[in-house]
């Protein structure tokens, strides 16, 4: 600026410019402004500038708002080097968490106008703020340096910057002032005011407060130094703020609620001595503590320097200013409390004052904010009613009287600071980065509600602002309004936010007596009393994960599990419950219906599958739930011989275990529109009158691929038409429908149909179920004469001459029938009434419960037409799929057969499920047996998922290892080992399954995995009194059967996990199985050692099944002679080959329950 040199012309436009802007916006009386007001304009400029800034032009504040829509600063009198080195500073100082946002770009604007501390609007009352006006409009601004002489004074801003809200709609921007704004005209000399009394100090003016019986004196005068200034509060429409007046033995507080006085908020400075004039004495509403009031007629003047008190000690220092009495007694007294009031596992914690930079804005409607990077700062307990004003990244921030606490919680940072209403936060430094401005409101603000309802201490709120952040993460905006998870805060319902924690905010008040804050004697008492003062670390209760981590989580190796496989085949599953993990995860999120047939459970992340038993009501479609118990299953299928591999993850929950969270259906803020899926996928909202009709769903078929069409799934279902069609208005309850469905004659049975789902009606599969009664809603048809039109493309069929197909659009509702139906339901088949059926040529239904399931090699499946590769099932393609269901309670089980490649996969057919099949061919083998095979439209439903304690619903019967039937449902001895034939200890890989070695995948050229997992199988051989048997003894079992502590276990885990797999076969009791020479190595000598004990070979309770023939890693043996003494005579017979059995479970056996076992046996 110093070197510009303008030209006459410029200068007088310029100088006409500033005297327009003077006459326009500035002069506030009647007629032209005075020659000396644009002469002062320009002489105030000139402090600044050695010649005119004709490079700047004068902006009223209205066309700043309407026209500047971005931050911005302006720097009267500086260089380009100066502005560069600013913005330099400011970007060293952000170098330790780097930010996407640049330095404040410069304009080159001019701002003059009044300080006032009263808001825009004729009836505006003071709030305690202070604004930047001229006739054009007014603006909240931000201090650094505020001298009450400028409050009503004409000014000019020479660096400020103007800061925009992020947010549309959160009002207009805000200055900040960097430099003390410089009056136009100097303001006069304050004089003393004359006093009739000197001022007192500090220590005088205290008794004044502590006599309550003499009467009430006369107005005051009190000189003291500032100790604490707390921040402005508003309390019952009231704006007040507290300081402080110490000497070196006493320290008083004043309290300021003129409305004109609230200014000296924005002037008082700590460490600065003051004298206050005109104090009155006064008693709080609702207190028992006196202080000195602030009067009309009191004046805030600056006074010399005070005598510093004495040296205080750091625990004089954290206690803060106390009222009178003996430091020391209050110290010890403080202790005293802090030992009775503590309870067990509480901490205290600390107070100090705080300086440090803003690096982060974490979550401004909860108050959270992060300094330097490391420390969290807590705002929530404390109100800012200048709406966060200055609080952006990169702000310099001073905190007075706050309170430290260490690790409240793990989800933050291990230290946080929070304030309380006696502390106070103060910008020091404005940001110099273009950030917006994250306005903070303390109306309809949520997390101030939670606060306030369930008197959270700050680990528990801290836990709620973290579940209400992943909540929003995952739900706005596309599939939930924000305004429905914040509800209504008290006067209506609550949001999905305080209905997903409630219940566990409720158990924190529970837990120990909570009572309402104190807020007056939060600032005014001591030893001081605050929810912040005392704290115990709190671990999450439980977390709210978005549905795109769920695979990651199940596929843990320590969650694994085996089952049975064939040589090229394997088939895992991996179940997982809340309660294995810490924290417990929380299912949330909308249900939709998949094209595909299946429930997905939805957020912003991804889409989960999950199966719901029993089926739900279609109205939950679209509904926000949460989910609390329930299993997260994985399933890997793996082809060995080729190499590859694929997984499926899904939800399974019981419907009674689903909590709604959300209807948009019935809420009046959420649109349909308002959803990430085709509407089709949601269930529609009834604005007017709709054709609808009744029918009842006799049968379903499977899905199947549309010929043509990748990826799109059609299915039919056998209904009956009920009663004619109808004119539907509006939302019916299902009370209403109960009523509306009479089951009189004008609903009894008419027309067969058959109901044609395809393309995205076929999500509908998964709620269509036989023997029930469906409403089909036309939605925005009136034509009741719709229903009677077929497509072009369908055929009749003999047994069903009417054919429907369902468009896309349209809508399904249940419909509760009379319980018993007026009309004969159709049973399925048991699995013993299947194996007894004589029926041919027809199709069975049949249900039982899931006892074994293994994929069968592609050689197998040329009992299978060839398809199609179906994208939604996760089976190897080629492979078939051999289920083996059973009736417990009768001992009977069957073989069904099924082409996993006609339709999406089943969920949940996992053993000891119970399914039900429809559409099965009855078939029998050359050997005789039964089994059932799938056709193209065959349907698979889980009915009950398997039991949590075993794979068996019901207790397997005990047999006889000589006695056992040919089925693959469990069974129960009483048994001993004989000996232990093998065993094989390894570590593999938890991605491919290959030998995991001293912590890397053996397969280093193409697995990177760094997980393993241990397994421990081992073959035995025990026997019953009636014969032998050889059992597989895997993980658990084979712990069990060598009753080897769990710590020496673990250690051999260790030890093995160095070499990766140690294999040893022992020759066995008659050297059935050959042996190796006797190993040097020592481990595999240990092992040895271990399964050759004595105590191996003790009576157990065996719980197994036989293995399936295609699953044995040994051919079966032929009979055998042996040879048998018996006294001086020798016997030669031949001996059958031992069964071959899989161990299912091992329970110890005491002698009384062995004997009372082997009778009842006998």
């Amino acid at each position: 600026m110093g070197s510009e040199r303008p030209a006459g012309p410029r200068v007088a436009q310029w100088l006409e410019c500033a005297q327009q802007h003077a006459r326009d916006c500035l002069w506030e009386g009647e007629g032209s402004p005075p020659p000396d007001l644009t002469e002062n304009l320009i002489r105030c400029l000139s402090r600044h500038c050695p010649q005119l800034p004709l490079s700047y032009s004068f902006t009223p504040i209205s066309q700043l708002l309407a026209f500047q829509h971005s931050p911005c600063v302006s720097l009267l009198g500086w260089s380009t080097e100066r502005y560069k080195r600013w913005c330099q500073e400011q970007v060293e100082l952000k170098e330790a968490t780097p930010s996407p946002n640049k330095p404040l770009p410069r304009v080159h604007l001019l701002l003059v106008g009044y300080i006032t501390d009263l808001p825009p609007g004729e009836s505006a009352k003071h709030d305690g703020n202070l604004y930047v006006r001229d006739r054009s409009g007014c603006i909240p601004c931000e201090v650094l340096h505020f001298d009450l002489s400028c409050l009503g004074a004409l000014v000019v801003l020479p660096c400020w910057s103007y800061i925009v809200p992020q947010a549309k709609g959160s009002g207009g921007g805000y200055l900040e002032i960097i430099s003390p704004p410089e009056p136009i005209v100097p303001p006069p000399v304050r004089e003393t005011p004359p006093e009739c009394v000197p001022p007192l100090t500090p220590h005088r003016a205290s008794a004044l407060l502590k006599d309550r019986l003499q009467p009430r004196p006369p107005r005051v005068t009190v000189t003291g130094r500032v100790s604490r200034v707390t921040s402005l509060l508003s309390i019952r429409h009231k704006t007040f703020f507290f300081f402080f007046l110490q000497d070196q033995r006493e320290c008083v507080p004043v309290i300021v609620q003129v409305s004109p006085r609230l200014s000296w908020y924005h002037a008082l400075r700590v460490g600065e001595t003051y004298t206050v004039t005109s104090l009155s004495v006064s008693s709080l509403r609702g207190s028992s503590h006196q202080v000195f009031a602030v009067t009309s007629s009191s004046c805030l003047l600056s006074s010399p320097e005070f005598p510093l008190p004495d040296p205080v000690s750091p625990a004089e220092e954290i206690s803060g200013c106390s009222p009178p009495g003996h430091v020391g007694q209050e110290i010890q007294e403080e202790r005293s409390y802090q030992q009775k009031a503590m309870g067990v596992g509480e901490k205290q914690a600390k107070t100090l004052t705080y300086q440090g930079v803003l690096t982060r804005v974490v979550d401004p409607r909860a108050g959270l904010y992060e300094l330097d990077g490391k420390v969290m700062l807590c705002t929530a307990y404390l109100q800012l009613l200048n709406g966060g004003r200055g609080l952006r990244e990169g702000a310099g921030v001073e905190i007075s009287d706050t309170h430290l606490q260490q690790s409240p919680s793990p989800l933050f940072p291990p230290i946080v600071l929070s304030c309380c209403l006696r502390s106070r936060l103060r910008v020091t430094q404005f940001s110099r980065l273009c950030t917006p401005l994250s306005p903070v409101s303390t109306a309809g603000n949520l997390h101030l509600h939670l606060q306030f309802r369930y008197h959270l201490r700050l680990p528990e709120y801290l836990w709620a602002c973290d579940v209400s952040r992943r909540l929003q993460e995952k739900l706005c905006p596309s599939l939930v309004k924000p305004r429905c998870l914040q509800g209504s805060l008290g006067a209506g319902p609550p949001g999905v936010t305080e209905k997903l924690l409630s219940e566990t905010l409720s158990s924190f008040s529970a837990s120990g007596p909570r009572c309402e804050r104190d807020l007056q004697g939060e600032i005014l008492k001591e030893p001081h009393e605050c929810p912040l003062r005392e704290y115990s670390p709190l671990s999450p209760p439980w977390s709210l994960p978005a549905l795109s981590l769920l695979q990651s989580v199940v596929s843990d190796s320590r969650y694994l599990r085996a089952e049975e496989s064939t040589r090229s085949l394997r088939w895992t599953h991996h179940s997982l419950q809340p309660q294995e993990l810490r924290p417990s995860l929380r299912l949330l999120g909308v249900l939709h219906a998949s094209p595909s047939g299946r429930l997905v459970l939805k957020d912003q992340s991804a889409s989960v599958p999950c199966l719901v038993l029993p089926r739900p009501p279609s109205a939950w479609i679209g509904c926000t739930i949460e989910v609390c118990h329930y299993r997260l299953l994985g399933e890997t299928a793996q082809d060995t011989e080729k190499g590859t591999s694929s997984t499926i993850t899904y939800v399974q929950f019981l419907l009674s275990d689903a909590r709604i969270l959300h209807l948009p259906h019935d809420c009046p803020t959420c649109p349909p529109a308002a959803s990430l899926l085709p509407r089709p996928c949601k269930l529609p909202k009834l604005d007017g009158p709709s054709a609808s009709r009744l029918f009842l769903v006799r049968g379903v078929e499977g899905l199947v691929p549309i010929p043509g069409h990748d990826g799109g799934f059609q299915f039919q279902a056998q209904a009956v038409w009920l009663g004619a069609p109808e004119l539907l208005t509006g939302q019916v309850t299902e009370r209403e429908e109960e009523q509306r469905a009479s089951w009189d004659e004008e609903h009894r049975p008419l027309t067969k149909v058959l109901l044609l789902f395809c393309h995205s009606a076929a999500r509908w599969f998964h709620f269509l179920q036989p023997n029930r009664v469906y409403r089909l809603i036309a939605t925005g048809e009136k034509d009741l004469e719709i229903f009677h039109r077929q497509p072009e493309d369908s055929v009749q069929m003999s047994s069903c001459p009417v054919c429907f197909r369902i468009p896309c659009e349209w809508a399904l509702r249940d419909v509760k029938a009379p319980d018993p139906p007026p009309w004969p339901r159709e049973e399925p088949l048991s699995v013993d009434q299947a194996l007894k059926s004589s029926s041919a040529g027809s199709l069975l239904n049949v249900t039982g419960v899931v006892t074994h399931r293994t994929l069968c090699d592609a050689q197998n499946t040329r009992m299978f037409p060839p398809s199609g590769t179906i994208t939604e099932s996760f089976l190897p393609h080629g492979v078939s799929l051999k289920v083996t269901v059973a009736e417990l309670d009768r001992q009977a089980a069957l073989s069904v057969y099924m082409n996993p490649a006609g339709g999406p996969y089943c969920l949940g057919l996992l053993p000891g499920a119970t399914i039900l099949i429809q559409g099965l061919e009855r078939k029998i083998s050359r050997a005789g047996a039964v089994y059932l095979r799938s056709v193209p439209v065959t349907c698979v439903r889980v009915l009950s998922a398997p039991a949590e304690s075993n794979e068996c619903l019901l207790v397997p019967k005990f047999t006889l290892f000589s006695e056992l039937p040919r089925s693959l449902i469990p069974h129960r001895a009483v048994c001993s080992i004989a000996c232990v034939l093998s065993v094989t200890l390894a570590w593999v890989c938890a991605a491919c399954e290959d030998v995991f070695r001293a912590g890397h995948c053996s397969r280093s050229s193409s697995c990177t995995s760094q997980s393993g997992v241990f397994r421990a199988k081992a073959w035995v051989k025990a026997e019953d009194g009636s014969g032998e048997a050889h059992i597989q003894l895997q993980d658990g079992a084979l712990l069990a059967a060598l009753g080897v502590p769990q710590g020496l276990w673990e250690a051999l885990q260790g030890r093995v996990l160095s070499r990766g797999e140690v294999r040893v076969q022992n020759r066995g009791r008659n050297y059935e199985v050959p042996g190796e020479m006797r190993s040097e190595d020592a481990l595999s000598c240990y092992v040895s050692h271990l399964v050759s004990r004595p105590a191996v070979s003790r009576p157990l309770i065996l719980t197994f099944k036989q293995l399936a023939a295609s699953s044995r890693p040994l051919p079966a043996e032929p009979s055998h002679l042996r040879r048998f003494t018996r006294g001086e005579r020798d016997y030669m017979t031949h001996v059958p080959p031992p069964p071959t059995l899989i161990c299912l479970g091992l329970e110890e056996v005491e002698p009384g329950t062995l004997c009372r076992l082997i009778q009842e046996r006998n």
